[in-house]
């Protein structure tokens, strides 16, 4: 298990002006091409004097009807990408709980999202465990270009409402299995991603432990991503995603990641607008399958085979190339189940 922390800051009047001069004076091209490359960016958490200061009692319990009252061998979180399903119903789904409830499609974790687990969980069952629990975290998860030149701040606030209902999931399942412990899996999908990354960033700094629990992170065409990051890189291993060319945020996350260097897996296509726009001819080797695939197309590609990348992990024989979904499986089933492979 793993012992971490996080916290969230509250957007302020002062920040989005930071935010909005720094992409109106001077900056519109890199807001444009923001909204028409990628569908999430990352964010900069503010400090503040309570950490928990936006975690109240009652936000806790909101997530307790869906979540429950008893401990599962191991959670998985996830967050879908920008403008994916469930969509329509965040903004009330949002400040009532902090995962979708029960019979939400896609359990809320989008296309991507849900079959990642239900491939997590059908590697879980073929290695005699328990099935894991799963819950989508609630947020808006607005679409590329919402808000015009606004969109940064509107991103923004999006995935800062993530990682706030990120953070009361964590606390929640933290709670609840208190005395028997537990494994999470978070995952995040492009702009679910920078949720996660925004969670990480003020967990480095805050001095929490709701992260104590998590054992593994997935991230899937993270636009935050970098080459220098003490993770597992899956596909690109060179280049920076789209706002590390362009940053707005801290980076902060990569703090928690070099203190628990085999935690985190980044799965990018070479190529990917999102998290490799700038190919390096050095990852043609790590990817099949890309000819005459656009990044735009490429970002897509997660699901299935037709883009495959090297898997290097043991149950994936000698460096085999599968899709990036069956690879994060494989991945996290090799790390949390290494006494189970069949």
């Amino acid at each position: 298990m793993l012992h971490k922390r996080q916290a969230r800051r509250t957007a302020t009047g002062s920040r989005k002006h930071r935010v909005r001069s720094t992409f109106v004076k001077g900056g519109v091209a890199v807001c444009a091409a923001s909204m028409v490359l990628v569908p999430s960016a990352s964010a900069q958490p503010s400090a503040t004097t309570d950490p928990d200061a936006h975690i109240t009692d009652s936000h806790v319990s909101a997530s307790t009807s869906a979540i429950g009252s008893a401990c599962a061998e191991t959670y998985m979180l996830g967050v879908r990408g920008s403008n994916e399903p469930p969509q329509g119903v965040d903004t009330a789904a949002s400040s009532a709980s902090a995962v979708y409830p029960a019979g939400t499609e896609g359990r809320g974790m989008g296309p991507l999202g849900h079959e990642f687990f239900e491939g997590l969980s059908a590697e879980f069952t073929a290695r005699g465990a328990s099935a894991p629990a799963g819950f989508g975290v609630t947020y808006p998860a607005v679409r590329v270009g919402e808000g015009l030149l606004l969109y940064p701040v509107v991103y923004r606030d999006s995935i800062e409402a993530g990682a706030e209902n990120l953070r009361t999931s964590l606390r929640h399942i933290n709670d609840i299995c208190a005395e028997s412990g537990t494994n999470i899996v978070l995952f995040g999908v492009s702009q679910g991603a920078d949720v996660i990354n925004t969670a990480l960033s003020f967990e480095q700094r805050s001095g929490t432990q709701d992260f104590r629990n998590v054992a593994s992170v997935v991230m899937f065409g993270d636009p935050s991503r970098s080459a220098t990051q003490a993770v597992t890189q899956v596909g690109a291993t060179q280049g920076e995603g789209f706002f590390r060319l362009f940053p707005i945020g801290d980076g902060g996350q990569d703090g928690w990641m070099r203190s628990n260097p085999s935690a985190v897996v980044s799965v990018c296509i070479p190529g990917d607008n999102v998290c490799n726009p700038a190919e390096s001819p050095d990852d043609a080797e790590n990817v099949s399958g890309t000819n005459g695939v656009s990044p735009f197309d490429r970002h897509q590609a997660y699901h299935g085979s037709d883009i495959a990348l090297r898997c290097t992990t043991p149950s994936v024989t000698d460096g085999q190339f599968v899709s990036g979904k069956d690879c994060g499986v494989a991945m996290v089933a090799d790390r949390l189940l290494a006494d189970n492979r069949g």
